[in-house]
């Protein structure tokens, strides 16, 4: 090969080179499959194979690129998928009620980002979400222990709230770190399905948090409007960590109308070699809806790698009085009055 036709070779090689790494795109998911023993009073206990016991089962696409400037143009679409019948998700494409068939329902967004942090839109988690996830609940949002038993809201009055995970048609900017604080806010609406002249199915909130190398805490609300009665949710988290432990403290309610429910949650997840065992205990009080309640979970997540890791979790729902509103899931709730429930599961998870 002549000096002429290595040069012109090399130069185009930097070129591709380069512009490979100007964007890319990446394929991406969770896949979490288990065993659930579930009982509750009254009715018959329910063993199943069940999926998302320790994080929900997902596949999707995300990509970057760059634009010059420190600017970055970013996509991410990501679907539910239920590992015991391979069912996709479902999606409220107008923040008003549900419907199925929604291959991309747990996000699908289109953004800038750059110095001035992200603006996104499309569909995607509430600022409010974000404080009972991980983030600040030893279980989140899965399995027989997770945040959602109790502090998610409660239908009333006509009001099914549809906008306390993820919101549909938003708008959201994201401030980048600054000086350890951070926000994020949100706009949305019905989308192609708003009525004229009506706020239904319009959703508005933020979220303000603090992070220092061992503390955080975070604030969030949010509400929407409904013609039947307006939803609003709040709540506040905050985490401290001590060597190999991590604890929590969570506050939430929710209201519907004129019906409200309030939860505190302390938890605590503490680090073992390649495990992690974890606790929570969760109060609930009830305002013209449902009834009182309280929470109790402990697990344990063993990691077999980076990618895979196995788990366990034991939870007990107690309605207080005469309700029968709160269980552990599984497909079980009370029928005694004043009843409780209780589950555990055993499972896998393996993320690429």
């Amino acid at each position: 090969m002549t000096k002429t036709k290595l040069s012109m070779a090399v130069g185009l090689a930097i070129v591709a080179a380069g512009a490979n790494a100007q964007s890319s795109v990446t394929l991406f998911g969770v896949a979490d499959l288990g065993i659930l023993s579930a009982r509750a009073s009254g009715v018959a206990g329910v063993n199943s194979v069940i999926t998302d016991g320790n994080t929900s089962t997902r596949f999707g696409l995300r990509g970057t690129e760059d634009l010059g400037g420190g600017l970055k143009a970013q996509f991410w679409i990501e679907g539910a998928v239920s590992m015991d019948t391979g069912a996709s998700g479902t999606t409220s494409v107008d923040n008003i009620a549900s419907s199925a068939n929604g291959l991309f329902a747990r996000r699908s967004t289109l953004g800038l980002q750059g110095n001035f942090g992200e603006v996104r839109m499309g569909r995607d988690y509430t600022p409010t979400f974000n404080n009972l996830t991980t983030a600040v609940h030893p279980f989140g949002t899965n399995g027989v222990g997770n945040a959602g038993q109790l502090f998610y809201p409660v239908a009333a009055g006509g009001t099914t709230p549809r906008t306390n995970v993820r919101a549909s048609n938003s708008i959201a900017y994201l401030t980048p770190n600054l000086g350890g604080f951070s926000a994020h806010v949100m706009w949305a609406n019905a989308g192609a399905a708003a009525a004229a002249g009506t706020d239904n199915g319009r959703y508005v909130g933020a979220r303000l948090a603090y992070r220092a190398k061992d503390f955080t805490v975070s604030a969030a609300t949010g509400k929407t409007e409904y013609a039947t009665g307006d939803y609003t949710q709040s709540n506040i988290g905050a985490t401290y960590r001590m060597g190999p432990a991590r604890l929590s403290y969570l506050w939430g309610q929710n209201k519907v109308g004129v019906t409200s429910t309030k939860a505190n949650m302390i938890g605590v997840q503490y680090q073992i070699g390649k495990g992690e065992v974890r606790a929570a205990f969760t109060t609930l009080k009830a305002k013209g809806v449902a009834n009182d309640a309280t929470q109790l979970a402990v697990g344990y997540v063993h990691s077999l790698s980076k990618r895979t890791a196995l788990y366990t979790a034991y939870s007990n729902v107690d309605n207080k009085g005469v309700g029968t509103r709160f269980s552990v899931g599984g497909g079980l709730r009370p029928t005694t009055p004043g009843g409780n429930s209780s589950g555990l599961e055993f499972g896998v998870r393996h993320s690429f």
